[in-house]
């Protein structure tokens, strides 16, 4: 039989430590400008990987470190012409502003002197494929004539995008040959209105509470959507009386300078 054995105090197990929480303490203001940048540089050196043999892609983290010298806002919309885009290019209009948007092919044709507007009263007009498909579920061959179709239909009217948007925001390393070959950049956004769930709009908008002044970025917008367009006149007052100024995409592009979000 085995004897029973005793552990020596000295090699009993140990009740497990318990680690006391580390106090957080708030950065010093003095600080928040090198932690941002230092932010944004460590980003950068992590793309994702569709963007790796093109880095000149628009993405939101792209587009983010623009538009800070003057707090400039694009309000870009998507999926039109439609019923309702008339309506607001008259909102546009009224309020001294312009927008940059990004038709769908197969419907420029059905709207014809809505688009000759949109670019007479100074609007930007990109590429959201001819039928909105999603990209990157497509052969790159179907990428490219959908891409090509939409600028046929476009240079109809003496039309040449800049930008391609694709569709839901997919696309991968076809997708910007494709672009590319019909030199063009494709161009997302930094802030999404969310507003195909139909919420209030102004839910992307910073607290007043908070004291943040200077809202800035690419804005997305549907122009198909009666709310959104309904929307418009208060949403663009409370962005001017936030601080924006009112730019196209390739304004805002061109316009280029460090940011840090709030």
């Amino acid at each position: 039989m085995l004897a029973q054995t005793t552990a020596h105090p000295l090699h009993a197990p140990r009740a497990p430590r318990q680690c006391r929480p580390f106090p957080a303490r708030p950065v010093p203001a003095r600080f928040l400008p090198f932690l941002c940048a230092l932010l944004v540089a460590l980003l950068l050196q992590h793309p994702a990987p569709a963007l790796a043999r093109d880095p000149s892609v628009l993405d939101g983290l792209a587009l983010a470190q623009r538009g800070v010298s003057a707090n400039l806002c694009a309000l870009t919309f998507d999926d039109g012409p439609g019923q309702t885009t008339e309506a607001l290019l008259n909102i546009l209009r009224d309020k001294g502003v312009r927008g940059t948007f990004f038709v769908v092919g197969s419907r420029v044709h059905l709207y014809p002197d809505v688009m000759k507007r949109l670019v007479a009263e100074g609007n930007e007009v990109g590429n959201h494929t001819f039928t909105h498909t999603s990209l990157r579920q497509r052969a790159p061959v179907e990428q490219l004539s959908e891409i090509s179709r939409t600028n046929e239909e476009l240079a109809k009217l003496g039309i040449v995008p800049r930008y391609l948007r694709p569709p839901y925001g997919r696309y991968d390393n076809a997708t910007i040959d494709a672009a590319a070959a019909q030199s063009m950049t494709i161009a997302l956004w930094s802030v999404d209105s969310r507003d195909w769930r139909k919420h209030d709009l102004f839910a992307m908008l910073p607290r007043k509470s908070f004291g943040v002044r200077g809202v800035r970025g690419v804005f997305l917008f549907h122009d198909n959507h009666r709310e959104t367009v309904e929307a418009m006149p208060a949403l663009i007052d409370r962005l001017i009386e936030a601080g924006c100024t009112f730019v196209t995409m390739s304004e805002y592009v061109d316009t280029s300078g460090p940011l840090c979000l709030h």
